[in-house]
């Protein structure tokens, strides 16, 4: 599982553009949200240094907040996953991917090509927990 705690451990293990990234990511979400056991953290492009990163974070109240980050600035949006049209996970045996399919946009997440390939088990896992929490909240 990939938490909150093992990205701020990732900014400090290097010093390029990505790390300086998460650290200002990181800023914002210390001062603007708040956490829970049942928050669900997915970083795409984390690790993959030609890639800009976003953090995709699904919270408990049911929605879903997305931070980049560019020049200097950090980019929070948030969408209510009650207007999510549908979501699809596919599963092989060595990668998955979700879509998550808004009236506006289709999110990807597609492990094999968000990291490198050392992490891309650990980021088919989180995207288990992530159909998880899409499930328990969708009853």
């Amino acid at each position: 599982m990939i938490t909150i705690n093992q990205l701020r451990e990732n900014s400090m293990r290097y010093i390029d553009s990505q790390s300086v990234a998460l650290i200002y990511l990181l800023k914002v979400i210390d001062e603007c949200l708040v956490f829970d056991h049942k928050t669900v953290i997915y970083p795409k492009n984390l690790y993959c240094r030609d890639k800009s990163l976003i953090l995709y974070i699904f919270t408990s109240d049911y929605q879903l907040i997305r931070l980049s980050y560019d020049a200097e600035t950090v980019s929070m949006i948030t969408r209510d996953l009650n207007h999510l049209i549908k979501s699809q996970y596919l599963i092989s045996n060595q990668e998955s991917q979700l879509s998550l399919m808004f009236e506006d946009e289709i999110i990807y997440l597609y492990p094999k090509m968000d990291t490198t390939p050392p992490y891309v088990k650990e980021f088919n896992s989180q995207l288990i927990l992530i159909c998880k929490y899409l499930q328990e909240k969708g009853k």
